[in-house]
């Protein structure tokens, strides 16, 4: 078994208890992501390590729409120096505007993934152990400006 199918293996398993709520089916993640607005981030954060993260804000994140879903997606790498290492996964924020599976979670669904596109599983923590403090309804930077 090569490494990347013994990774996504055990995070599959270590996922299994985090699948996502029946009643959410996310909506796809853009192919285009990697064009919206994107912010680096580094540093030692709780939920994260001492790791190097790229957050890209979807358009209606970045206007500030509040009556639309919005989508933020999170890469995070280990860090090599002040450059991107290996990937560890692929977080994905979605502020849902309908539905009840989110009311628990601010209106959010934190889903991840082991690799863009992969499957996805819920983060069911994401929300009580950090987000609900946020200041920003949930996120912990202004992405408008």
């Amino acid at each position: 078994m090569t490494c990347e199918r013994s990774l996504a293996l055990a995070l599959a398993v270590s996922a299994a208890g985090c699948l996502l709520p029946e009643d959410v089916t996310p909506p796809a993640l853009d192919p285009e992501y990697t064009s919206w607005h994107r912010v680096v981030l580094t540093g030692d954060v709780p939920g994260h390590d001492d790791t190097y993260r790229i957050v890209y804000v979807d358009p209606v994140a970045r206007l500030g729409t509040s009556n639309k879903d919005a989508l933020l997606v999170k890469e995070i790498y280990d860090k090599a120096g002040d450059q991107p290492g290996a990937l560890r996964s692929v977080d994905i924020m979605r502020k849902l505007r309908a539905g009840p599976a989110t009311e628990d979670e601010g209106g959010w669904l934190f889903t991840q993934s082991s690799v863009p596109f992969g499957p996805e599983t819920h983060l069911d923590l994401c929300w009580a152990r950090c987000h609900a403090q946020a200041p920003y309804s949930g996120v912990w930077r202004d992405y408008t400006q």
